[in-house]
C-alpha cells in the first residue's frame, strides 16, 4: 500500500512540475521581446541560415532579419507553444514508468532538454519549408501566403511532434518499458489542441477572427491525425504482410510467433 502510495505521489508530483514548467515558459513568452527569447531565437536563426545560406541580422525588440531572404525571426515564430506541447506530452505520455523521485525528475529534465531540441530542429524545418514553398504553392493554389504559411506550420509541428513520439516510444520499449503506442500519440494530440486552441480559447481569444482563422485548420488537421490512429490500432506485421487484428488477439499472436 505504501509503495503505491509512493509511486501515486511521484507520479504526481512529476506532473503538477510539468504544467507548473509549462505555465512559467508560456507566461514568460507572453511578455518577452525579441531580446528576451533569443535563448530559442538565436540557435533558431543559426540553424536556419546553415539550411537556407545568408546572413541575419539582430534588430532589436523585432528578431533575426534576412534581407536576402525577406524573413523576419521575431517571436511569434520562436516556437515556444511547441516546446511546451512537447515537454508535456512527453511527461504525461511517458512519465508513468518512472516511479521513484530521483527518475522523476531526471526525466523532467531529460524531456525538458529533448523538447527544446526538437523545437529548434522542427522549426528551422518549418521555417525552410515556408520560405522555399510557401510563395509557389500560394500562387498555385490560389490562397494567400498567409494561409499556406500556417498549414505549412501546422502540418509541420504536427508530423514533429509525432515522430518524437514515436521515437521515445521506441527507444524507451527497446529498455523495457511498456507503453501503448495510440496511447501516447492521443495524449500527445491533446496536449497540441490544449496548448494552441484551449489556453487562448479561455484567455478570451474567441473573438478574434485571427484565432478561429488558426482553430479550423488546427481542427481538421488533428481530426484526420486522430482518424488514423485509431485506424491503426490493432494493426500488427506478420510475414511481411500488414494484418488488421483486433487486441485480444495480440497475446496469442505474441504466442504464435514464440513458438516458430
Amino acid at each position: 500500500m505504501n509503495a503505491w502510495l509512493g509511486r501515486h505521489a511521484v507520479r504526481l508530483g512529476s506532473v503538477s512540475a510539468a504544467f507548473a514548467i509549462a505555465w512559467l515558459l508560456k507566461h514568460h513568452y507572453s511578455h518577452a521581446s525579441a531580446d528576451a527569447l533569443r535563448w530559442i531565437l538565436a540557435p533558431t536563426t543559426w540553424l536556419t541560415s546553415f539550411v537556407l545560406g545568408g546572413h541575419f541580422q539582430f534588430l532589436a525588440d523585432e528578431g533575426y532579419l534576412s534581407r536576402e531572404h525577406s524573413i523576419l525571426i521575431s517571436p511569434a515564430c520562436a516556437g515556444v507553444n511547441f516546446l511546451v506541447v512537447a515537454f508535456l506530452s512527453l511527461v504525461l505520455g511517458f512519465g508513468s514508468s518512472f516511479n521513484t523521485a530521483r527518475r522523476a525528475l531526471a526525466w523532467l529534465a531529460g524531456a525538458l532538454a529533448i523538447a527544446y531540441v526538437t523545437t529548434l530542429f522542427v522549426n528551422t524545418a518549418r521555417i525552410a519549408l515556408s520560405v522555399a514553398v510557401a510563395h509557389l504553392a500560394a500562387h498555385a493554389l490560389g490562397l494567400t501566403f498567409h494561409s499556406v504559411h500556417r498549414w505549412i506550420g501546422i502540418a509541420v509541428y504536427l508530423a514533429g511532434l509525432l515522430a518524437l513520439c514515436l521515437t521515445l516510444h521506441v527507444w524507451l520499449s527497446s529498455r523495457g518499458a511498456r507503453f501503448a503506442r495510440s496511447a501516447t500519440l492521443l495524449v500527445a494530440l491533446a496536449c497540441y489542441v490544449s496548448v494552441t486552441l484551449v489556453v487562448p480559447l479561455l484567455g478570451g481569444a474567441a473573438h478574434t477572427s485571427e484565432y478561429w482563422s488558426h482553430a479550423v485548420p488546427v481542427s481538421v488537421s488533428v481530426g484526420v491525425v486522430v482518424a488514423l490512429v485509431f485506424a491503426a490500432r490493432g494493426r500488427s506485421w506478420k510475414n511481411g504482410r500488414h494484418a488488421i487484428r483486433p487486441p485480444e488477439c495480440s497475446e496469442r499472436f505474441a504466442e504464435e510467433l514464440g513458438t516458430r
